[in-house]
């Protein structure tokens, strides 16, 4: 096999590989956005903009 086909660290300790895994989901998956509440106007509202 040729010297180019061999991967640069054929083993990694299984921690740093699953900190790798960790890493690049992380930067896959969006973080989620808090939506702001709107508030429906009271019945009454709607009785004065009449």
């Amino acid at each position: 096999m040729n010297a180019a086909n061999k991967p640069a660290r054929p083993h990694i300790p299984a921690q740093e590989a699953l900190d790798l895994l960790n890493q690049a989901w992380a930067y896959y998956v969006p973080e989620p956005v808090m939506v702001a509440k709107e508030e429906q106007p009271d019945l009454f509202q709607y009785a004065n903009a009449a």
